[in-house]
């Protein structure tokens, strides 16, 4: 079974329908719909809300993408939303795959307060990625240098500017709502606030292993194991240029995958890694182009060696792990 960490679906849905067209997501030519869900044995998907930044209103437009989203699941027969921790079981025994409602890009919170964040929360956001690529209220992302034109230096990490003291007390606050904090596209120093200061295991949804390929939004080996102590996660992350260096070898997505796991387990153990796919973020123009897919890395990792239960780990029941810690009392 499946758990991803990480799509963009309702991104894309909001989009179309911005421009009045409908996608639905019962069946559509998304990399992410029902149909592929069931094919590729999901147990959960991860449906991040993405507020991009041409929103004067962020929250706002939050606010519209999560009625998109239950909207989305009010008469489906195979989704079912996740407000606590038990649903996962109730709707394992219902036959319908879970549905939990995340954030990329913690902007909509503010920095006024928490009455946005506990708002998000009982609509039933239950992680926050804190920010996307650009500065929020929250902190700084992982460009440590700038082109003259402006565009970010994608190789070199920021380790000098993290969370802001606004984003410090926010970790704390989402610990006691049990809301998983997601560090994935936070700069190399905010990681390290954020491990500093969470009581609560942590995720990086979709992230991979610097050492591997050197993009700056993975991880480097001992961001891998200050994760492995705090009992976090990553999320394996299939787009190309965060698979491989030569991003033409990065399409060969299930290889470049255990690639990354089997390093992240020599490293860390096998309790640390779950899967992130970035659906509907990424190009689909890869081996594991789809939700449907996900039978092939599977089958991989059994012919790499690793055993049932290391697959299972990987699959589901860590990234369920963590959900449990951040969602229980």
């Amino acid at each position: 079974m499946i758990f991803d960490l990480h799509c963009d679906t309702i991104w894309k849905i909001s989009e179309a329908q911005e421009k009045g067209e409908r996608i639905d997501l019962q069946k559509s030519d998304l990399q992410i719909d029902e149909v592929k869900l069931k094919k590729g044995g999901y147990f959960a998907q991860c449906f991040a809300i993405y507020i991009p930044n041409k929103y004067s209103n962020p929250y706002e437009r939050c606010l519209n993408d999560i009625a998109i989203y239950h909207k989305q699941l009010e008469n489906s027969q195979t989704l079912a939303h996740v407000y606590n921790f038990s649903d996962f079981e109730t709707n394992a025994k219902n036959g319908k795959i879970s549905a939990v409602l995340t954030m990329e890009d913690g902007c909509p919170v503010g920095d006024k307060g928490f009455e946005n964040l506990h708002e998000l929360h009982r609509l039933g956001v239950r992680m926050i990625c804190l920010l996307h690529n650009l500065i929020n209220p929250i902190g700084y992302p992982n460009f440590g240098r700038y082109f003259a034109d402006g565009s970010p230096d994608r190789t070199t990490p920021n380790t000098t500017t993290g969370l802001t003291d606004f984003g410090r007390e926010l970790v704390k606050e989402m610990n006691r709502l049990g809301m998983v904090i997601d560090v994935s596209h936070l700069s190399d120093k905010g990681f390290y606030d954020v491990i500093e200061l969470s009581d609560k295991p942590i995720m990086a949804s979709h992230s991979n292993a610097r050492t591997i390929c050197g993009n700056i939004r993975n991880l480097t080996d001992d961001m891998l194991y200050k994760l492995a102590d705090n009992g976090g996660v990553t999320g394996i992350n299939y787009a190309k240029h965060f698979m491989c260096n030569d991003e033409e070898r990065g399409k060969n997505s299930v290889a470049c995958s255990i690639e990354h796991i089997q390093y992240i387990k020599k490293k860390i153990g096998v309790d640390h890694i779950a899967l992130g796919s970035d659906f509907d973020g990424i190009n689909p123009n890869i081996e594991l182009s789809d939700a449907s897919k996900m039978g092939m890395l599977i089958q991989g990792l059994d012919k790499a060696g690793f055993t049932t239960s290391e697959i299972e780990k990987i699959g589901y029941k860590n990234a369920l792990r963590v959900f449990q810690a951040n969602m229980q009392p």
